[in-house]
């Protein structure tokens, strides 16, 4: 999302795969944008425990940056000739969740704030022939205000909500790669159980390790398969939806 090109290629192939009947849902964050606006506001971001800390200023900036980007997205998949339906008012907002406390090292639970963990989906808001797009916010159970959610956790939660058949994480990298060196050591498929063993090896490490939890989640929450892709490349999703397989598709077994 750094690269407008490849933004809307991403999004033209989202809007080819809605042509051909597919039906697709489309999940965002937005962390570079909120650092900047974070950094703009005189803010310092802080992570714990590789999740950012959300006090109630922090959250007003999360909130506006991706409503701001929501927006956009929904313009361009309509522009692209798409059918799009933003979700970014707090009424009506079709995400449900609780606020998520880490486990520390004394054993006591560690507030990140206003981060929360979905609960529940309303699927019937999802529905229709137009493509859901969705920022990584929640509507807290408790309270009803804003939650800041990881948006692999949402994209768990909405392949859950709706069924999915695959859910497909975007990052800059081919796939998961045998030598992160080597762009053509790419694994095209593997097991949850390879996939494991790959982590305790130390070949899959640094930002691939949350992403493949990630996918790990989605087949817990149903999903049939999960896929890693490279985002840079506008003709992956179609690709993917063809049975090419341009990245790494993990399974249960």
């Amino acid at each position: 999302m750094e690269d407008r090109p490849t933004t809307l290629g991403t999004l033209g192939a989202v809007v080819a795969l809605q042509a051909a009947g597919f039906r697709v849902a489309l999940v965002h964050g937005g962390g570079k944008p909120i650092d900047r606006a974070m950094a703009a506001a005189g803010l310092t971001p802080v992570k714990v425990q590789g999740r950012r800390f959300t006090d109630d200023a922090t959250l007003k900036i999360v909130v506006e940056v991706l409503s701001e980007l929501n927006a956009g997205l929904e313009l361009d998949l309509r522009e692209l000739g798409g059918r799009a339906t933003g979700h970014r008012d707090l009424a009506g907002f079709p995400l449900f969740g609780e606020r998520l406390l880490l486990p520390g090292l004394d054993l006591n639970p560690v507030d990140l704030g206003r981060v929360g963990t979905v609960t529940r989906v309303a699927a019937d808001a999802l529905g229709g022939d137009a493509v859901p797009v969705l920022p990584s916010l929640a509507a807290s159970e408790d309270d009803g205000g804003w939650l800041n959610v990881n948006a692999d956790t949402v994209a768990a939660a909405v392949a859950k909500a709706l069924d999915a058949e695959s859910v497909v994480f975007l990052t800059d990298t081919p796939g998961i790669l045998r030598d992160v060196a080597d762009p053509g050591s790419r694994i095209a498929e593997l097991t949850r159980a390879e996939c494991e063993q790959l982590l305790r090896d130390g070949v899959i490490t640094g930002g691939m390790v949350p992403k493949v939890e990630a996918c790990f989640d989605a087949l817990d929450a149903g999903a049939r398969r999960a896929v890693i892709l490279d985002g840079r490349d506008p003709n992956a999703l179609v690709a993917d939806a063809l049975g090419r397989r341009p990245g790494t598709a993990i399974r249960q077994s």
